[in-house]
Protein backbone atom coordinates (compact mmCIF):
# COMPACT_ATOMS: atom_id res chain seq x y z
CA UNK A 1 0.00 0.00 0.00
CA UNK A 2 1.36 3.11 -1.18
CA UNK A 3 1.83 5.98 1.46
CA UNK A 4 -0.93 8.13 -0.38
CA UNK A 5 -3.20 5.52 0.01
CA UNK A 6 -2.36 4.63 3.87
CA UNK A 7 -2.73 8.38 4.88
CA UNK A 8 -6.48 8.50 2.79
CA UNK A 9 -7.60 5.09 4.66
CA UNK A 10 -6.42 6.34 7.33
CA UNK A 11 -8.12 9.78 7.16
CA UNK A 12 -11.52 8.12 6.38
CA UNK A 13 -11.31 5.81 8.87
CA UNK A 14 -10.30 9.38 11.32
CA UNK A 15 -13.22 10.91 9.88
CA UNK A 16 -15.83 7.72 10.12
CA UNK A 17 -15.12 7.86 13.38
CA UNK A 18 -15.31 11.20 14.10
CA UNK A 19 -18.46 11.18 12.67
CA UNK A 20 -19.82 8.47 15.18
CA UNK A 21 -18.65 10.12 17.91
CA UNK A 22 -20.57 13.39 16.73
CA UNK A 23 -23.55 11.58 16.61
CA UNK A 24 -23.45 9.93 19.93
CA UNK A 25 -22.46 14.13 21.72
CA UNK A 26 -25.75 15.17 19.95
CA UNK A 27 -27.63 12.03 20.97
CA UNK A 28 -26.23 12.58 24.66
CA UNK A 29 -26.67 16.59 24.51
CA UNK A 30 -30.46 16.07 23.19
CA UNK A 31 -31.08 13.63 26.25
CA UNK A 32 -29.47 15.99 28.80
CA UNK A 33 -31.74 18.96 27.48
CA UNK A 34 -34.65 16.68 28.44
CA UNK A 35 -34.06 15.86 31.87
CA UNK A 36 -33.27 19.58 32.12
CA UNK A 37 -36.56 20.40 31.07
CA UNK A 38 -38.46 18.74 33.75
CA UNK A 39 -37.27 21.04 36.20
CA UNK A 40 -40.01 23.73 36.67
CA UNK A 41 -40.08 26.28 39.15
CA UNK A 42 -39.82 24.46 43.00
CA UNK A 43 -41.24 21.42 41.94
CA UNK A 44 -39.25 18.55 42.91
CA UNK A 45 -37.42 17.55 39.47
CA UNK A 46 -39.07 14.32 37.36
CA UNK A 47 -36.75 12.51 35.46
CA UNK A 48 -37.71 12.30 31.98
CA UNK A 49 -38.09 8.83 30.26
CA UNK A 50 -34.58 7.18 29.56
CA UNK A 51 -33.60 7.25 25.94
CA UNK A 52 -31.33 5.40 23.78
CA UNK A 53 -29.04 6.99 21.63
CA UNK A 54 -30.72 6.10 18.20
CA UNK A 55 -33.92 6.95 19.42
CA UNK A 56 -33.06 10.45 19.71
CA UNK A 57 -33.72 12.84 16.65
CA UNK A 58 -31.27 14.24 14.97
CA UNK A 59 -30.98 17.74 15.52
CA UNK A 60 -31.16 20.60 12.89
CA UNK A 61 -27.60 22.03 14.29
CA UNK A 62 -24.82 19.79 15.31
CA UNK A 63 -22.77 20.66 18.39
CA UNK A 64 -19.44 19.22 16.74
CA UNK A 65 -16.07 18.86 19.02
CA UNK A 66 -13.50 20.13 16.59
CA UNK A 67 -10.89 19.64 19.19
CA UNK A 68 -11.40 15.76 19.19
CA UNK A 69 -11.91 16.07 15.24
CA UNK A 70 -8.61 16.83 15.30
CA UNK A 71 -6.90 14.62 17.65
CA UNK A 72 -8.49 11.85 15.91
CA UNK A 73 -7.07 12.88 12.72
CA UNK A 74 -3.72 13.05 14.27
CA UNK A 75 -4.01 9.79 15.59
CA UNK A 76 -4.85 8.34 12.59
CA UNK A 77 -2.44 10.25 10.28
CA UNK A 78 0.67 10.22 12.29
CA UNK A 79 0.50 7.05 14.68
CA UNK A 80 -1.34 5.04 13.38
CA UNK A 81 -0.72 1.14 13.31
CA UNK A 82 -2.62 0.15 10.25
CA UNK A 83 0.19 -1.77 8.16
CA UNK A 84 1.16 -3.12 11.65
CA UNK A 85 -2.69 -4.73 11.83
CA UNK A 86 -2.82 -5.87 8.21
CA UNK A 87 0.73 -7.70 8.57
CA UNK A 88 0.09 -8.99 11.46
CA UNK A 89 -3.60 -10.38 10.19
CA UNK A 90 -2.22 -11.23 6.52
CA UNK A 91 1.28 -11.83 6.85
CA UNK A 92 1.41 -13.32 10.12
CA UNK A 93 -1.41 -15.52 10.16
CA UNK A 94 -2.91 -15.54 6.22
CA UNK A 95 -6.12 -16.54 5.07
CA UNK A 96 -9.00 -17.42 7.37
CA UNK A 97 -11.57 -19.45 6.39
CA UNK A 98 -14.41 -20.29 8.57
CA UNK A 99 -13.93 -22.82 10.96
CA UNK A 100 -10.23 -22.95 10.25
CA UNK A 101 -7.10 -22.81 12.82
CA UNK A 102 -6.29 -19.51 10.96
CA UNK A 103 -9.85 -18.27 12.25
CA UNK A 104 -9.14 -19.17 15.69
CA UNK A 105 -5.62 -17.74 15.59
CA UNK A 106 -6.67 -14.34 14.20
CA UNK A 107 -9.58 -13.86 16.85
CA UNK A 108 -7.40 -14.54 19.79
CA UNK A 109 -5.05 -12.16 18.03
CA UNK A 110 -7.28 -9.71 17.96
CA UNK A 111 -8.71 -9.73 21.28
CA UNK A 112 -4.98 -9.74 22.28
CA UNK A 113 -4.60 -6.34 20.65
CA UNK A 114 -7.93 -5.14 22.14
CA UNK A 115 -6.45 -5.91 26.04
CA UNK A 116 -2.95 -4.45 24.61
CA UNK A 117 -5.18 -0.73 23.66
CA UNK A 118 -6.54 -1.13 26.91
CA UNK A 119 -9.84 -2.60 26.21
CA UNK A 120 -10.57 -3.53 29.72
CA UNK A 121 -13.28 -6.86 28.53
CA UNK A 122 -12.21 -7.66 25.43
CA UNK A 123 -13.21 -11.66 24.67
CA UNK A 124 -14.59 -13.92 22.76
CA UNK A 125 -18.51 -14.78 22.02
CA UNK A 126 -19.45 -17.76 20.41
CA UNK A 127 -21.77 -17.69 17.67
CA UNK A 128 -22.73 -21.38 17.91
CA UNK A 129 -21.95 -24.46 15.79
CA UNK A 130 -20.58 -23.44 12.25
CA UNK A 131 -20.03 -27.19 10.27
CA UNK A 132 -16.82 -28.69 9.71
CA UNK A 133 -13.53 -27.54 10.29
CA UNK A 134 -10.55 -27.38 7.34
CA UNK A 135 -6.77 -26.80 6.54
CA UNK A 136 -5.25 -27.35 3.10
CA UNK A 137 -1.58 -28.45 4.22
CA UNK A 138 -0.49 -29.90 0.69
CA UNK A 139 -1.96 -29.21 -3.13
CA UNK A 140 0.07 -29.39 -6.08
CA UNK A 141 -0.57 -30.26 -9.46
CA UNK A 142 0.61 -30.82 -12.65
CA UNK A 143 0.68 -32.21 -16.41
CA UNK A 144 2.35 -35.41 -17.34
CA UNK A 145 1.81 -35.82 -21.04
CA UNK A 146 1.66 -34.57 -23.81
CA UNK A 147 3.99 -32.15 -21.40
CA UNK A 148 5.04 -31.54 -18.56
CA UNK A 149 4.21 -28.44 -16.77
CA UNK A 150 3.05 -27.08 -13.27
CA UNK A 151 -0.16 -25.69 -12.21
CA UNK A 152 -1.08 -23.44 -10.13
CA UNK A 153 -3.83 -25.10 -8.14
CA UNK A 154 -5.25 -25.11 -4.73
CA UNK A 155 -7.47 -27.39 -3.34
CA UNK A 156 -11.53 -26.32 -3.16
CA UNK A 157 -12.32 -25.13 0.46
CA UNK A 158 -14.00 -28.02 2.00
CA UNK A 159 -12.83 -30.27 -0.28
CA UNK A 160 -11.74 -33.93 0.85
CA UNK A 161 -8.05 -34.74 0.39
CA UNK A 162 -6.62 -37.31 -2.31
CA UNK A 163 -4.80 -40.50 -0.88
CA UNK A 164 -1.77 -39.75 -1.87
CA UNK A 165 -0.78 -38.19 -5.31
CA UNK A 166 -3.29 -39.74 -8.31
CA UNK A 167 -2.55 -39.71 -11.75
CA UNK A 168 -4.60 -40.34 -14.67
CA UNK A 169 -6.12 -39.28 -18.21
CA UNK A 170 -7.83 -35.97 -18.05
CA UNK A 171 -11.53 -35.52 -19.72
CA UNK A 172 -13.61 -32.43 -20.01
CA UNK A 173 -17.34 -32.99 -18.82
CA UNK A 174 -20.17 -31.34 -19.61
CA UNK A 175 -23.04 -30.92 -17.78
CA UNK A 176 -25.86 -28.52 -18.14
CA UNK A 177 -28.31 -30.78 -16.90
CA UNK A 178 -29.40 -34.41 -15.26
CA UNK A 179 -30.18 -35.85 -18.49
CA UNK A 180 -26.30 -35.15 -19.68
CA UNK A 181 -25.32 -37.99 -16.68
CA UNK A 182 -26.02 -40.80 -19.33
CA UNK A 183 -23.64 -40.04 -22.04
CA UNK A 184 -20.67 -40.28 -19.10
CA UNK A 185 -21.68 -43.31 -17.53
CA UNK A 186 -19.15 -45.93 -17.38
CA UNK A 187 -16.48 -43.65 -18.49
CA UNK A 188 -15.15 -41.46 -15.61
CA UNK A 189 -13.01 -44.58 -13.34
CA UNK A 190 -10.13 -43.26 -12.59
CA UNK A 191 -9.87 -40.22 -14.63
CA UNK A 192 -9.01 -36.64 -13.89
CA UNK A 193 -12.29 -34.58 -14.16
CA UNK A 194 -12.19 -31.24 -15.79
CA UNK A 195 -15.78 -29.54 -14.94
CA UNK A 196 -16.63 -25.90 -16.07
CA UNK A 197 -16.92 -24.37 -19.71
CA UNK A 198 -13.41 -22.64 -21.02
CA UNK A 199 -14.59 -18.96 -20.34
CA UNK A 200 -13.27 -15.83 -22.22
CA UNK A 201 -9.94 -14.53 -21.29
CA UNK A 202 -9.31 -10.95 -22.37
CA UNK A 203 -6.43 -8.92 -22.33
CA UNK A 204 -5.95 -6.64 -18.73
CA UNK A 205 -5.81 -3.30 -20.99
CA UNK A 206 -7.61 -1.69 -17.89
CA UNK A 207 -6.23 -0.67 -14.24
CA UNK A 208 -7.75 -3.12 -12.06
CA UNK A 209 -8.00 -0.88 -9.46
CA UNK A 210 -10.06 2.47 -10.54
CA UNK A 211 -11.50 5.28 -8.61
CA UNK A 212 -15.30 5.90 -8.85
CA UNK A 213 -16.09 9.83 -10.55
CA UNK A 214 -18.85 11.79 -9.79
CA UNK A 215 -20.98 10.34 -12.69
CA UNK A 216 -20.63 7.02 -10.88
CA UNK A 217 -21.36 7.96 -8.12
CA UNK A 218 -24.82 9.52 -9.61
CA UNK A 219 -25.32 6.34 -11.15
CA UNK A 220 -25.31 4.15 -8.24
CA UNK A 221 -27.15 6.58 -6.41
CA UNK A 222 -29.99 6.68 -9.14
CA UNK A 223 -29.63 2.63 -9.55
CA UNK A 224 -33.14 1.29 -10.12
CA UNK A 225 -34.15 -1.53 -8.03
CA UNK A 226 -34.94 -4.84 -10.59
CA UNK A 227 -36.65 -7.13 -8.29
CA UNK A 228 -38.28 -9.44 -11.11
CA UNK A 229 -34.19 -9.80 -12.52
CA UNK A 230 -32.86 -10.41 -9.26
CA UNK A 231 -35.51 -12.96 -8.09
CA UNK A 232 -34.67 -14.65 -11.53
CA UNK A 233 -31.25 -14.38 -10.86
CA UNK A 234 -31.30 -16.06 -7.49
CA UNK A 235 -33.56 -18.99 -8.69
CA UNK A 236 -31.03 -19.58 -11.40
CA UNK A 237 -28.07 -19.43 -8.71
CA UNK A 238 -30.06 -22.13 -6.58
CA UNK A 239 -30.88 -24.18 -8.97
CA UNK A 240 -27.43 -24.47 -10.63
CA UNK A 241 -25.68 -25.45 -6.77
CA UNK A 242 -28.33 -27.76 -6.40
CA UNK A 243 -27.21 -29.57 -9.76
CA UNK A 244 -23.52 -28.86 -8.77
CA UNK A 245 -23.92 -31.16 -5.72
CA UNK A 246 -25.66 -33.98 -7.58
CA UNK A 247 -23.04 -33.60 -10.32
CA UNK A 248 -20.63 -34.05 -7.26
CA UNK A 249 -22.20 -37.45 -6.22
CA UNK A 250 -22.36 -38.56 -9.64
CA UNK A 251 -18.54 -38.31 -10.22
CA UNK A 252 -18.17 -40.03 -6.82
CA UNK A 253 -20.35 -42.96 -8.15
CA UNK A 254 -18.58 -42.93 -11.46
CA UNK A 255 -15.08 -43.33 -9.66
CA UNK A 256 -13.65 -40.29 -10.62
CA UNK A 257 -10.04 -39.99 -9.17
CA UNK A 258 -10.64 -36.09 -8.68
CA UNK A 259 -12.28 -32.88 -10.38
CA UNK A 260 -10.72 -29.85 -11.36
CA UNK A 261 -12.92 -26.58 -11.98
CA UNK A 262 -11.33 -23.43 -13.99
CA UNK A 263 -10.91 -20.09 -11.62
CA UNK A 264 -13.68 -17.46 -12.06
CA UNK A 265 -13.13 -14.29 -13.37
CA UNK A 266 -12.94 -10.64 -11.83
CA UNK A 267 -13.54 -7.43 -13.22
CA UNK A 268 -11.90 -5.98 -16.24
CA UNK A 269 -10.25 -9.75 -16.35
CA UNK A 270 -8.87 -9.58 -13.19
CA UNK A 271 -9.19 -13.58 -12.97
CA UNK A 272 -6.40 -14.17 -15.08
CA UNK A 273 -2.46 -13.72 -15.16
CA UNK A 274 -1.74 -15.98 -12.60
CA UNK A 275 -4.81 -14.32 -10.56
CA UNK A 276 -7.34 -16.91 -9.46
CA UNK A 277 -10.41 -17.26 -6.92
CA UNK A 278 -10.31 -20.32 -4.89
CA UNK A 279 -13.99 -19.66 -2.54
CA UNK A 280 -16.95 -21.72 -2.31
CA UNK A 281 -18.25 -20.99 -5.49
CA UNK A 282 -15.53 -23.13 -6.97
CA UNK A 283 -16.30 -26.16 -5.58
CA UNK A 284 -19.28 -28.72 -6.07
CA UNK A 285 -22.08 -27.03 -3.94
CA UNK A 286 -22.75 -24.13 -1.38
CA UNK A 287 -23.07 -25.60 1.98
CA UNK A 288 -20.01 -28.39 1.88
CA UNK A 289 -18.90 -27.03 5.05
CA UNK A 290 -21.90 -29.17 6.80
CA UNK A 291 -21.31 -32.74 7.37
CA UNK A 292 -24.38 -33.92 5.39
CA UNK A 293 -23.17 -31.53 2.15
CA UNK A 294 -19.77 -32.44 2.08
CA UNK A 295 -18.33 -33.46 -1.07
CA UNK A 296 -17.51 -36.72 -2.09
CA UNK A 297 -14.94 -36.46 -4.10
CA UNK A 298 -11.53 -34.26 -3.95
CA UNK A 299 -12.03 -30.37 -6.06
CA UNK A 300 -9.13 -28.62 -7.13
CA UNK A 301 -9.25 -24.57 -8.70
CA UNK A 302 -6.84 -23.75 -11.22
CA UNK A 303 -5.87 -21.03 -13.01
CA UNK A 304 -7.92 -20.09 -16.22
CA UNK A 305 -4.69 -20.70 -18.50
CA UNK A 306 -3.93 -23.76 -17.00
CA UNK A 307 -7.50 -25.03 -17.35
CA UNK A 308 -7.55 -23.69 -20.95
CA UNK A 309 -4.62 -25.87 -22.20
CA UNK A 310 -5.82 -28.78 -20.97
CA UNK A 311 -9.57 -27.87 -22.84
CA UNK A 312 -7.68 -26.62 -25.84
CA UNK A 313 -5.53 -30.28 -26.38
CA UNK A 314 -8.87 -32.64 -25.26
CA UNK A 315 -10.91 -30.51 -27.87
CA UNK A 316 -8.31 -31.31 -30.49
CA UNK A 317 -7.87 -35.13 -29.22
CA UNK A 318 -4.91 -34.94 -27.58
CA UNK A 319 -4.65 -37.66 -24.39
CA UNK A 320 -3.61 -35.58 -21.35
CA UNK A 321 -2.40 -37.19 -18.37
CA UNK A 322 -2.91 -35.39 -15.04
CA UNK A 323 -0.92 -35.63 -11.39
CA UNK A 324 -2.37 -34.60 -8.85
CA UNK A 325 -1.93 -34.19 -4.86
CA UNK A 326 -4.31 -32.55 -1.89
CA UNK A 327 -3.57 -33.45 1.67
CA UNK A 328 -5.24 -31.38 4.97
CA UNK A 329 -6.26 -32.59 8.18
CA UNK A 330 -9.24 -34.82 9.00
CA UNK A 331 -12.45 -31.78 8.68
CA UNK A 332 -14.36 -33.67 10.89
CA UNK A 333 -11.76 -34.20 14.03
CA UNK A 334 -12.66 -29.67 13.79
CA UNK A 335 -16.33 -30.51 13.69
CA UNK A 336 -17.25 -27.24 16.88
CA UNK A 337 -18.70 -23.89 16.94
CA UNK A 338 -16.27 -21.74 16.02
CA UNK A 339 -15.75 -17.75 17.25
CA UNK A 340 -16.68 -15.56 14.90
CA UNK A 341 -15.36 -12.01 16.33
CA UNK A 342 -13.37 -9.95 19.27
CA UNK A 343 -15.84 -7.50 21.31
CA UNK A 344 -14.27 -4.56 23.60
CA UNK A 345 -16.42 -4.38 26.75
CA UNK A 346 -15.41 -1.01 28.22
CA UNK A 347 -15.55 -0.97 32.32
CA UNK A 348 -18.51 1.99 33.92
CA UNK A 349 -15.29 3.78 34.89
CA UNK A 350 -14.09 3.72 31.33
CA UNK A 351 -17.12 5.15 30.09
CA UNK A 352 -17.42 9.27 30.01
Amino acid sequence: MSGMMRKIFCGVSAVLLSLAMGVGVAAQDKADAGKKSAKKGGKAEVAAPEMKPWEVAQPEKESIDFGMYQRIRVEALQHSHVMDYASGLMDGIGPRLTGSPNLKKANEWTRDQFTAMGCANAHLEDWGEFGMGWVQNNTWMRMSAPDTAVFIAQAAPWSPATKGAVSGNAVWVDIKDEKDFEQYKGKLSGKIVFFGDMREVPPVDKPLFTRYDEAKLKEIEDYPAKIAAQNNFVKMYMARLALRQKVAKFFADEGAAAVITPSRDGKDGGGSGGTFFDDTGAGLGWAVYKKDHMMPVPVAVVAIENYGRVYRLLKAGVPVSIVRRGHRDDPIIAHAPSPMLSLCHADDSDRA
